[in-house]
């Protein structure tokens, strides 16, 4: 059930135990079952985060007016007075505990968040400190991550992720033969640095999970991290990029899978963004490989990733995401998944100068049979997604029709008929849905 629903039911709970309709055991567990996310909502969140935004924006314009105007003791003491002052609003925050609001806890946050990068920043000028923006960015992450675990900061928590991927991206950029020869290596650091927010979610009881803003957040900056270090990873072994390609679907396949319980299965798809990025990203990719082109040099890339060790950290991921997956029967994300299986097999069986062709046509054929068992798993009664399955069997009858040698007429008559069928399919599984059970989750 959503979370709207999950509220509703537990505030009708103790109604139904006075009146006898449920006893307390059983509302205990239906309390457990349907629990009620620990956030403070997204409009708590919004407030909190321009709060502190406007009040560390405005602390660093006035000092940055005057700043060539202090001797370097007064820099020293503006620099550490505002994280100072802002430790002591985080003190009296959680000497409040559960009294204090959500959006006093992500104000509080945030000012000290904005304090620390102020600190940092200004110590490194005033005695002029050698280095790179991105140890800044590093280190501004370290020290801010703990007021996430301590004052549950979703706004914190946002933030670090944007920040350890910048600054992933930035060190990926940094390697290769033109590249810093210090470059940190990201293929240690940023795992190491995601995990860094495991203490807030899943919690101490395991059972926390993000809002709908933070899970967005979690599951494209993991994403785009996961490519930074895919497009570096050949490089500090000492190879090349070509192994991009497919180490990309790899870590799509692996946000894809991420374990859930058995109520986040039962969540509906949009309550679900790791598999709606990971699908939709993995499935792209997928259509690329269904040219030629592409197709021949991913079958390349796939004996190039074989010998990194980041590519069979990746696969060992996939696999114990898969066996989860498996057990709690989430089918159709399998599917989808299995669509990074097809180059690893093809480079098993083709000569490495064989022809793209091959691994073209078998990536239509294996994309054309995934549509259809989207389809087929939701008239089964299984989680399955009709219309996700639908849109991809329309693009890839587009796309090849882009490609055939009919005529201009032919292909605009053709694409009116798929346009029609796909928004009839489309409002036959509406009315389907309504009249059964409502959407269906993968």
């Amino acid at each position: 059930m959503s979370a709207r629903h999950n509220r509703w039911l537990t505030e009708q709970l103790p109604d139904w135990e006075r009146d006898g309709i449920i006893t307390a055991e059983g509302a205990g567990r239906l309390r457990e079952r349907y629990a009620v996310e620990a956030t403070g909502g997204l409009v708590q969140l919004i407030i909190g985060a321009i709060g502190g935004l406007l009040i560390g924006t405005g602390l660093v314009a006035v000092l940055a007016y005057n700043w060539d105007d202090f001797p370097r003791w007064v820099r020293l003491l503006l620099a550490f007075g505002p994280l100072a002052g802002t430790q002591v609003a985080t003190w009296f925050v959680l000497q409040r505990a559960e009294e204090a609001k959500p959006w006093q806890r992500e104000a509080a946050s945030l000012l000290q968040t904005f304090a620390a990068g102020a600190a940092l920043a200004l110590v490194s000028q005033i005695y002029h400190l050698p280095g790179h923006w991105t140890e800044l960015v590093f280190w501004w992450c370290i020290v801010s991550l703990p007021l996430a675990w301590v004052l549950k900061s979703q706004a914190v928590a946002i933030a670090y992720l944007f920040g350890i991927t910048i600054w992933t991206l930035a060190e990926a950029s940094e390697q290769g033969p033109w590249g810093a020869a210090d470059a940190a290596d990201i293929r240690i650091w940023f795992p190491l640095l995601l995990a860094g927010i495991a203490p807030l979610w899943p919690g101490p009881t395991l059972r926390e999970r993000p809002g709908a803003s933070g899970r967005f957040v979690l599951a494209a900056t993991t994403l785009l991290g996961l490519f930074a270090v895919a497009a570096s990873a050949g490089v500090l072994s000492g190879g090349e990029r070509q192994s991009v390609f497919w180490l990309c679907m790899l870590s799509c396949v692996s946000v894809l899978l991420f374990p859930l319980t058995q109520q986040g299965v039962s969540e509906p798809l949009q309550r679900k963004p790791q598999v709606v990025l990971g699908g939709l990203v993995l499935i792209g990719l997928a259509l690329v490989a269904s040219y030629e082109g592409p197709a021949r040099s991913l079958v390349a890339g796939v004996r190039a990733a074989l010998v990194l060790p980041w590519c069979w950290f990746l696969l060992a991921v996939v696999i114990c995401f898969g066996v989860f997956a498996f057990r709690r029967q989430r089918y159709a994300v399998l599917a989808v998944a299995g669509l990074a299986l097809v180059p690893l097999l093809a480079a098993g069986v083709l000569a490495r100068d064989a022809s793209g062709w091959p691994v073209a046509i078998a990536y239509s054929l294996v994309l054309l049979v995934t549509a259809i068992g989207l389809i087929a798993l939701e008239f089964l009664g299984r989680q399955g997604a009709a219309r996700i399955g639908a849109a991809l069997i329309t693009i890839l009858v587009i796309l090849r029709m882009a490609d055939a040698d009919f005529s201009l007429l032919s292909k605009g008559l053709a694409f009116i008929c798929i346009g029609a069928g796909f928004l009839g399919f489309n409002l036959f599984i509406s009315r389907r849905r309504a009249a059964v059970s409502g959407d269906t989750a993968i």
